[in-house]
């Protein structure tokens, strides 16, 4: 919509806030209005779509993932694929994307995961192609990444690090930022972040703006950072619900989002379960270094989790 005119009285506007204040006028919500005059409905289920702000209103076209993964399944390939690319596209110039995002990103944006695009193109990377995106996680994980014994290897601890996992050959050291990276020979400018969950909830809720000053001085080092989480996506949900203290994770996955499309070449983040887990596999992610900075290492973490098997998708928007 370049301009606003207001269906009700006929009054225009140029730009959209001036026209949302108008909207009080006539004594009705923004999403009110919008659902009124501008009905869209489901393309699978055929209902009314579901107001929550205007730019998801005139970009979606379901109310949930599941919807469009069953109207992917349902209708023709040459159909699901237009829209794909149509819709995806769309996505990413509101965002600004400069490189196509890792799995994780389109879990948390309630969008058709990675396997959706390599069904229907030949690859991730001539989907990123067709859209007109550069990739950058070109590359699959290193041979033995698993079975990968990396004992000899030592591990700097950040002094400042509260509850230090224990490795086999670690020393305490001041780092810049971060709380391990490889020492000596195996030194790669990769360092990881390790997050309990509610050091995560707080870092990537009311203290985003500290963190991204952190990512900042990674960059300035032309270093990379894995943010490694302690928990999983749902185990994060499902203890929001009963915590004394709740996050605003819609909030929370926004800035997770927002900071892979921030700092596409520098971030990653990777959800190992539990403790145990991230202690399994911080010391893989320090030893094979620059190796994994193009491997979307949490899409072949579920893999291995998971298998084959569809991945869950109900996150919060």
């Amino acid at each position: 919509m370049s301009e606003f005119v207001c269906r009700e009285c006929g009054k225009s506007f140029e730009k959209r806030r001036g026209f949302h204040a108008h909207l009080k006028a006539h004594s009705t919500s923004i999403g009110e209005y919008y659902v009124e005059h501008y009905a869209k409905r489901d393309l699978y289920t055929n209902e009314l779509l579901q107001f929550k702000n205007y730019d998801q209103y005139f970009t979606e076209d379901f109310n949930h993932v599941d919807n469009y993964l069953s109207w992917l399944k349902t209708t023709s390939p040459i159909k699901a694929k237009n829209h794909l690319i149509k819709y995806t596209r769309k996505r990413f110039e509101n965002k600004n994307v400069k490189f196509t995002p890792p799995d994780l990103y389109y879990m948390l944006a309630q969008m058709p995961n990675i396997d959706y695009y390599r069904k229907m193109w030949r690859s991730y990377s001539d989907f990123s192609k067709d859209l007109g995106v550069d990739s950058w996680f070109t590359e699959n994980l290193p041979k033995n990444f698993w079975e990968q014994n990396s004992k000899d290897m030592q591990i700097f601890v950040d002094t400042r690090e509260q509850k230090p996992l224990n490795f086999d050959n670690s020393m305490k050291n001041k780092l810049d930022f971060g709380d391990y990276t490889a020492a000596g020979e195996y030194y790669s400018k990769t360092f990881v972040d390790r997050k309990a969950q509610d050091d995560f909830r707080q870092t990537f809720g009311k203290d985003i703006e500290r963190f991204r000053r952190e990512m900042d001085r990674c960059v300035k080092f032309n270093s990379y950072m894995f943010i490694v989480v302690e928990s999983s996506i749902g185990k994060i949900e499902e203890d929001n619900k009963v915590s004394k203290f709740k996050s605003n994770l819609g909030y929370l996955w926004h800035n997770v989002r927002s900071l892979m499309i921030d700092y596409p070449e520098n971030i990653q983040f990777v959800f190992a379960y539990s403790r145990a887990g991230a202690k399994k596999i911080i010391p893989k992610i320090l030893y094979h270094g620059q190796d994994l900075w193009h491997v979307d290492v949490q899409y072949h973490l579920e893999k291995k989790v998971h298998g084959m098997a569809e991945r869950k998708t109900a996150v919060s928007k």
